[in-house]
């Protein structure tokens, strides 16, 4: 069964790396898998929340401080070890890497935990903008695929994780009282008071 995943996620990982590769994801996906490239956009959303909630943004900022620390931690230091999971880019033959192949683990995708627990946090915290959030997450880690350093499968062993980090961070919060204030969570704003 083990091997049957294996030879799935490696035809969706030529799929994708391969058979979908242009010149727009050529040029695109490098772009937007390196993280340098979101310093900006991350701070100035920073400073529209704290513009915005003023004290009120304190916990969310916290909370997804600790959901990328968490997330992080354990993809890379934790999980990636123990499973031992050679990249795409070393064993894929004819693999489009367009970006360097670290000899980390590729089990799971790092970058998907992060982006994708970051999201999840976010989209309870402050609903109103939970479908940039989804779509920036899932382009980042679609684009550890395009650039040829993970299986879709990593990608998916990375949303697991950043959910499960994003989870325990928010029932940390609930435990601590900080829980919605209503049950509507189209209303930004309303998991923290």
């Amino acid at each position: 069964m083990l091997e049957f995943l294996a030879q799935v996620d490696t035809a969706l990982f030529r799929f994708i790396n391969i058979t979908l590769a242009n010149p727009v994801t050529d040029r695109l996906m490098p772009f937007v898998t390196d993280g340098g490239h979101w310093v900006l956009a991350a701070l100035l959303a920073v400073a529209m929340l704290v513009h915005s909630r003023r004290w009120a943004s304190l916990p969310i900022l916290l909370g997804v401080a600790v959901v990328f620390a968490a997330s992080d931690q354990a993809a890379a230091h934790l999980i990636k070890p123990l499973v031992g999971r050679v990249r795409p880019c070393h064993v894929v033959e004819g693999v489009r890497l367009l970006v360097g192949c670290s000899q980390a683990g590729s089990f799971p995708s790092a970058h998907a935990a992060n982006w994708f627990g970051c999201a999840l946090f976010l989209s309870w915290s402050v609903p109103r903008w939970r479908w940039v959030y989804f779509a920036l997450a899932g382009l980042v880690s679609l684009s550890r695929v395009f650039v040829g350093v993970h299986y879709p499968f990593d990608v998916l062993g990375g949303w697991a994780v950043g959910a499960l980090a994003a989870g325990l961070v928010l029932l940390g919060f609930r435990r601590l009282g900080r829980g919605p204030v209503s049950s509507d969570s189209s209303e930004p704003g309303r998991f923290f008071r």
